[in-house]
C-alpha cells in the first residue's frame, strides 16, 4: 500500500494541586514499575466510542489494533500478520490473523473479534467513533477463526493503515456480549501490552504487564497514568519526583527541568497540525474575515516564541516531505492584506471585527499561551477576539453534533502525512471529525476517497488542500512539537506520531 497514518484528537483530566506535590517525598527508583503526569483521561473504557490524540495512547496500552505503526512511522503487521485485495478496485480486502493471540482473560483473539468490532458493533450503534471510517463496509464474512474477508461499498485503498489508527482497537466479542457494555466499562480488557488493574476516574490509571503478550512482555510490568490536567501540576511533579515522566510541557520548561540532576528534556518534532478549525456559521461565512485571520498570522513568530524553532510553520497540511507537500505554495504572513480584505467587509479601526475565538489550555503544549498570541495579532490589523477556553471533552460532544459555534486552535494528528487523513477526514461534512461543513467540498472531496490511483490521488489532494485554505475553510499553523521530561532512568522511546507508549521503554532502578 501507499501510505502510513495516524489520526486523532485529545481529552482532559483532573489536577493536582501543585503545593502538595511538593511536600511529599520522591519516590524510590523501581526498574519494574514507572509513573507518568499524564493530561487526559479516558472518555470511558469502550475504545471504539470516542478517542483523541491523549487516549490513543492510554487505550494502545490496553487493546491492539489490527495493523501497527512503529516508532519511525513505519507500518506493519500487528494482531493481523498480513493482508492482500482480492479485486482490482480496492473493495474486497482479506485479513489473516495471527495464531495464538490472546485477551487478558484468555479467550482467543480471532477474525470473529475483528467482526464484531467493525461490522456488528457499528451496524448496531452509529455514533460509535469507529463509524466515522469503518460504515463503508457491507459485510465481513469469517471463512476461518484466523480469516476474514472485508467488503467495502466503495473502494477503501487505505484500509489496511487506517486500522493501525484512530479507534481501531479489536474488542473481545464473547466478553463483551457476556458482561454487557456497562460490565466493560466497569472491568475492561483487551490483547494489549498491559491490562487495567486499578482505575479512578480523573485520578489514575493502573497497568500491569501481559506476559502472554504475542510480541513479549513488556520490560516495564508496571505503568501508572496520574491524571493531572494542570501544566503546572505535572511540572511540579516530574521535578518533585513525584512522576518519571511528563509531556506536553512548555519548550522553556524542557529546557529548565533537563537542566536538572536526574531529570532529562526532549524536544522533537511530530507529524501533526497545529490549526484553526473554521465554523460555517454567523460571522464566519465571511470568506473574507477567514483569509484575513490567516494572513494576520505570523507563524515563524509562533515557532520561535513557543517551540524554540522546532518544527515548521506551515501553508498546507502536508509539511516538507509529505506526500502532498507543494514547496511552491505559500500563505503569507500579510497584515496590509488583512485590513484589506476586512475593510472589504466592512471592518475597519472604528469597526473591528468582533469574534468569538475558543481554545484548550494543556492538551498540547502551549496552547493557550499560542491562542493569546493569535489574539493579539488580531488585534493588530482590526478584529477583536474574545478567548475562552473549552474543555476537549465538551469540544468532541459539540464537534461531532455540529454545535460549534465558534473557531477552535486544535491539533491533529496523522502518522504518516497521507492526504486523506488531513483534508481527507478534516474537511469532509459527512465525517463525525469535520469542523468546517459546506456543500461545496464533497464535489471536489469524494472522487479522492475513492482513487486507486495513488498518484492521481495525491496530486488531486495537492490541487484541493490548496483550494480548501483559499477558502479559509482550516487555518494550518505549526507542525507539532513533542514536548517531554522524563527520569534519565527511563529509556524514554519517541514515537513521530506524539505516541506515548511504555511497551516500548526500558528503566533502571
Amino acid at each position: 500500500m501507499h501510505s502510513r497514518r495516524d489520526a486523532v484528537k485529545t481529552l482532559a483530566g483532573v489536577a493536582i494541586a501543585a503545593p502538595f506535590l511538593h511536600l511529599r517525598p520522591a519516590r524510590a527508583a523501581d526498574a519494574q514499575s514507572i509513573t507518568l503526569a499524564y493530561p487526559a483521561d479516558v472518555p470511558s473504557w469502550d475504545p471504539i466510542a470516542a478517542s483523541s490524540l491523549l487516549t490513543i495512547s492510554l487505550f494502545k496500552c490496553v487493546f491492539d489494533k489490527p495493523m501497527n505503526i512503529m516508532p519511525d512511522l513505519s507500518f506493519g503487521p500487528s494482531v493481523v500478520s498480513g493482508y492482500k485485495f482480492l479485486d482490482n478496485a480496492g473493495k474486497i480486502l482479506e485479513l489473516e490473523f495471527r495464531p495464538g493471540v490472546t485477551f487478558h482473560n484468555g479467550d482467543p483473539l480471532t477474525a470473529d473479534d475483528f467482526k464484531f468490532t467493525f461490522f456488528d458493533r457499528l451496524k448496531a450503534d452509529n455514533t460509535l467513533t469507529l463509524n466515522g471510517s469503518w460504515s463503508i463496509i457491507n459485510k465481513v464474512e469469517v471463512p476461518s477463526p484466523l480469516k476474514a474477508i472485508v467488503h467495502f461499498d466503495i473502494p477503501f485503498v487505505t484500509a489496511p493503515q487506517l486500522m493501525a489508527d484512530s479507534s481501531a482497537y479489536i474488542m473481545p466479542r464473547a466478553y463483551f456480549e457476556k458482561v454487557g457494555r456497562a460490565g466493560f466499562m466497569e472491568k475492561p480488557i483487551g490483547s494489549g501490552p498491559y491490562r487495567v488493574v486499578d482505575y479512578q476516574r480523573d485520578s489514575r490509571i493502573v497497568l500491569e504487564a501481559y506476559d502472554k503478550h504475542w510480541a513479549g512482555p513488556a520490560k516495564i510490568k508496571n505503568v501508572t497514568f496520574q491524571i493531572i490536567k494542570d501544566t503546572s501540576a505535572r511540572i511540579a511533579a516530574v521535578q518533585s519526583g513525584q512522576v518519571d515522566f511528563a509531556h506536553n510541557l512548555p519548550v522553556r520548561e524542557v529546557s529548565r527541568l533537563g537542566a536538572i540532576a536526574g531529570l532529562a528534556g526532549s524536544l522533537h518534532t511530530i507529524n501533526n497540525v497545529v490549526l484553526i478549525h473554521m465554523v460555517n456559521k454567523g460571522i464566519y461565512q465571511d470568506r473574507n474575515l477567514r483569509l484575513a485571520m490567516h494572513h494576520a498570522i505570523d507563524k515563524d513568530t509562533l515557532l520561535k516564541a513557543f517551540f524554540g524553532g522546532q518544527g515548521e510553520a506551515l501553508s498546507m497540511w502536508s509539511g516538507v516531505g509529505m506526500p502532498a507537500n507543494d514547496p511552491t505554495y505559500k500563505f503569507p504572513y500579510d497584515q496590509a492584506k488583512a485590513k484589506a480584505l476586512l475593510a472589504a467587509s466592512g471592518y475597519g479601526p472604528d469597526k473591528p471585527a468582533k469574534i468569538e475565538f475558543t481554545t484548550f489550555n494543556g492538551v498540547f503544549p502551549n496552547d493557550f499561551d499560542l491562542s493569546r498570541a493569535i489574539v493579539q495579532m488580531w488585534k493588530n490589523v482590526g478584529i477583536d477576539a474574545n478567548l475562552s477556553v473549552m474543555e476537549i471533552t465538551k469540544y468532541a460532544e459539540m464537534a461531532r453534533n455540529d454545535r460549534l459555534e465558534a473557531p477552535v486552535l486544535g491539533s491533529w494528528f496523522n502518522a504518516s502525512g497521507d492526504p486523506n487523513v488531513y483534508s481527507g477526514t478534516i474537511l469532509d461534512p459527512n465525517k463525525r471529525f469535520a469542523v468546517w461543513r459546506s456543500n461545496d467540498i464533497p464535489p471536489r472531496l469524494d472522487p479522492l476517497l475513492v482513487e486507486v490511483d495513488y498518484a492521481k490521488r495525491i496530486a488531486g489532494y495537492k490541487e484541493f488542500d490548496k483550494w480548501a485554505i483559499e477558502q479559509g475553510y482550516a487555518v494550518p499553523l505549526l507542525q507539532g512539537t513533542a514536548t517531554v521530561v522524563h527520569a534519565k532512568r527511563v529509556n524514554y522511546v519517541p514515537f513521530k506520531n506524539g505516541w506515548i507508549l511504555p511497551y516500548y521503554w526500558t528503566a533502571t532502578a
